[in-house]
């Protein structure tokens, strides 16, 4: 799943039933420095520009990558 995050808080949602031991991949230039999804969720600044990636599976194996977001995403739905 792909997860735009606004915030810390969304941040925590997005990551929501994921082990803490699971890897994070960071893009180059991206201004996270987790390297775990336990350290991810530490984090006390969110850069509004990246993007969350999480594996379907829950498997620790798996990793979540953080890069940027580059497609526009609709804040307010259609009407």
């Amino acid at each position: 799943m792909h997860y735009k995050p606004k915030s810390v808080a969304a941040v925590h949602i997005a990551l929501a039933g994921l082990p803490d031991q699971m890897r994070v991949e960071v893009d180059p230039g991206i201004e996270v420095s987790a390297k775990t999804v336990g350290e991810l969720r530490e984090v006390t600044a969110w850069p509004g520009n990246c993007a969350i990636a999480t594996p379907q599976d829950r498997d620790p194996q798996s990793a979540v990558k953080v890069g940027k977001a580059s497609i526009a995403t609709r804040v307010t739905p259609k009407p």
